[in-house]
């Protein structure tokens, strides 16, 4: 009976039991349920982009990943405010090859850029700036450095991009050394986000001043007066300094990601290299990577490998930009682990050199790395354990067999595939044809592959020293190119020639130490050796050209200009060295012509639209004469010469009070230039204000005593001179 009882006793308890007594659990469940939800929910992405590359910069020189010797707060702050990849890995110790890996995603054998004397990059790679543009981004680029320049084909995208260089005394110097000072491109970024405030964005900082050589500004260049590399270092960090510091003030610093990184290192004497691009080394690949933005948690670090390749598809995860899924990339996205997520699983991380063989006929290097290990690719192949033996220094080849067997076997595949790859003209064009059967990726895999011992080309460790050698012959060539001695230069690109060195440089620059000694023969046919390695150089074409016109050979010389065209539609050089050739031929309308199709490649050359307007100005159609001369001072307002011409224009043709303005321009820029003086006098005239006429050609005599048309007009006016 009781038991009957306490059955629907207990039962009718727990049904009528208080609902408050529940409410602990509720929240309590709610809260975990909560918890989940934000856990997987992913974060707001960041609304915009700053993309700061630092060229030729070791992590090992910053203080936040280490160094003690150098001042790099702002670079520390973002370690701090972000994440930090322990392990960064370039693909390529080189600018331009590098950069195109950052910016697409794609090793060099994927996107055809193996060097910095290349092609531009193919239409079919699309880049960063293209996918960001094409989801609504204004995006704008400023770089430091020529090799980087539009010709390289990484302005694709970008509504901005700067690249304003001044080549003074020619083109005598290595093209990686043309280059700006960091603050500038710095300070045109800032204006340019100054200028933006609806859209996302996105911008690219190049910083080119940690590269040799090493001349950093003051205070640096007191403060590290025995260590220049490092001067430059701090200087960059002062720049990335004043770029944060503006996303501060615009508002926009919160809603930023901002990347740090570099495209390669710097040798600085280990293992014998000096700077960079010759062996594939920890000391040139290593570099540094930070990021902080929404959904980063500060002071994360990053334990995997974060290769070069990796960049492009982690800052597109971390804007929230999805890719169509046709879209190619090599590398991995990292956000899930800067988010917080686990590590990613262990991947490979290739690097190349091609440089010894593409410049000096010896064997390219090609390295891998699993994890702790790491091997090189070469006629006396290396292994090294980097957990051990960060530097490098004692080569396991022969003591671990087996693992290096394994490496070797893993790159054999990878350079299997870049076999397939390079028989294809695409994937081929920035390697010279005749280098193709010479590259480590054939000759290492054929017969008797499974090998280690690689009998193909010199092994560039030995020849380090022809190495050194070889630049010291090029930087004195190219320095007697500088100083008017090319006769001097000449000897030396000679030199270099009977040392087996058969570069695009060597012949170029040879060639144009013939030319400067007025020995085009000899000019002409090093210039088509340098066009025969380098088909996409624009001015060797240009050169030629202008060999064999001195010659006589104009139609050949009108000849190669189409020949250059051909492999350079979109380099205006060639046009306007053909509308030239074409004029002093005295064939106008052709002449005009070239000037026209040149115009839209060019939009930013002043002198090229004055050359234009002359054309149309002896064509007796002022209308365009006077035109094209106003959008060459809207260009370039500073050249006296442009006011002149168009004054000249305006007053032939009845315009007297805009000559006059122009007249004034021209005067204003250059008062001490007879001729514009006079011209104005003369417009002054025309619009019977004589004593003001009088005034200006008494000017011009007392700039130039011999100045025979002011004195006739002195005359004519009833003065004296």
């Amino acid at each position: 009976m009781s038991q009957d009882q306490d059955g629907p006793d207990r039962v009718r308890g727990e049904a009528l039991e208080n609902p408050m007594r529940r409410v602990p659990r509720l929240l309590a469940s709610l809260a975990a349920l909560t918890l989940l939800y934000c856990r997987a929910a992913p974060p707001s992405p960041a609304r915009h982009l700053v993309l700061v590359t630092i060229d030729t910069l070791r992590p090992d020189h910053l203080g936040a990943y280490g160094n003690r010797s150098v001042e790099t707060p702002n670079i520390d702050a973002l370690a701090r405010d972000g994440a930090r990849a322990l392990d960064a890995s370039a693909q390529v110790p080189l600018t331009r090859p590098s950069h195109v890996s950052l910016l697409s995603g794609l090793y060099p054998a994927e996107h055809g850029i193996r060097d910095n004397v290349s092609p531009t990059l193919r239409e079919d790679v699309p880049t960063l700036a293209e996918w960001l543009k094409s989801d609504g981004f204004a995006t704008a680029a400023f770089v430091s450095s020529v090799v980087l320049s539009k010709q390289s084909g990484l302005a694709r995208g970008f509504d901005t991009f700067s690249d304003h260089f001044e080549v003074a005394g020619g083109d005598e110097r290595p093209l990686d050394s043309v280059h700006r000072r960091g603050d500038l491109p710095t300070a045109e970024a800032v204006a340019w986000l100054e200028t933006k405030r609806d859209s996302r964005l996105f911008v690219w900082l190049h910083l080119y001043d940690p590269h040799d050589p090493y001349e950093p500004p003051e205070p640096y260049a007191s403060r590290y007066a025995d260590r220049p590399y490092d001067g430059e270092v701090a200087w960059s960090d002062e720049l990335v300094g004043r770029l944060d510091a503006a996303l501060s003030r615009l508002g926009i610093r919160d809603e930023t990601l901002l990347v740090v990184t570099s495209d390669h290192g710097e040798g600085l004497g280990e293992h014998g290299e000096d700077v960079h691009g010759y062996f594939v080394y920890e000391s040139t690949l290593a570099v540094p990577l930070l990021l902080r933005g929404p959904g980063i948690a500060p002071g994360q670090q990053l334990l995997a490998t974060a290769r070069s390749v990796d960049l492009a598809p982690t800052v597109l995860d971390l804007l929230g930009v999805r890719l169509k899924a046709t879209a190619h990339i090599s590398g991995r996205s990292l956000a899930s682990t800067l988010r917080g997520g686990p590590e990613p699983p262990l991947e490979a991380t290739y690097a190349e050199s091609l440089t010894p063989l593409l410049h000096y006929g010896w064997s390219d290097l090609r390295s891998l790395r699993d994890g702790r290990f790491k091997y090189i690719l070469a006629p006396r192949p290396e292994l090294f354990d980097l957990r051990d033996d960060p530097s490098e220094k004692k080569n396991l080849i022969d003591s671990s067999p087996a693992q290096a067997a394994a490496l070797h076997g893993a790159l054999t595949k990878r350079l299997a595939a870049e076999k397939v790859a390079s028989e294809s003209a695409p994937a081929a064009a920035a390697v010279p044809p005749e280098m193709l059967e010479q590259l480590g990726a054939l000759g290492y895999i054929g017969a008797g592959g499974a090998g280690l011992t690689v009998k193909t080309g010199a092994d560039p460790k030995d020849k380090l020293d022809d190495y050194r050698a070889i630049n010291v012959l090029m930087r004195e060539g190219l320095t007697r190119l500088r100083e008017k001695d090319p006769k001097g230069a000449a000897a030396r690109f000679q030199s270099l020639l009977a040392r087996g060195i058969k570069s695009f440089e060597v012949h170029y620059y040879l060639a144009r130490a013939f030319f400067d000694q007025r020995r085009p023969r000899e000019a002409a046919l090093h210039f088509e050796a340098a066009i025969a390695r380098l088909p996409v150089f624009g001015k060797a074409y240009v050169s030629l050209a202008i060999c064999y016109a001195a010659l006589g050979d104009t139609s050949r010389a009108l000849a190669t200009l189409k020949k250059g065209q051909v492999a350079n539609p979109k380099d205006p050089q060639i046009l306007e060295a053909e509308a030239t050739l074409l004029r002093d031929l005295e064939r106008p309308q052709q002449a005009i012509a070239a000037y026209e199709a040149a115009l839209p490649l060019a939009p930013r050359n002043a002198q090229l639209r004055v050359k234009l307007a002359e054309m149309y100005r002896d064509a007796r159609d002022p209308d365009k004469a006077i035109r094209l001369l106003r959008e060459a001072i809207e260009i370039n307002p500073q050249p006296a010469q442009f006011w002149n011409s168009l004054g000249m224009v305006l007053g032939a043709n009845d315009h007297r009070a805009d000559a006059e303005a122009a007249f004034r321009e021209a005067v204003k820029r250059d008062p001490l230039n007879a001729q514009y003086v006079y011209n104005l006098g003369l417009v002054l005239v025309r619009l019977d204000r004589r004593d003001e006429a009088l005034a200006f050609f008494r000017l011009a005599l007392e700039l130039d005593s011999g100045f025979a048309p002011a004195r006739s007009r002195l005359a004519e006016l009833g003065q004296r001179p």
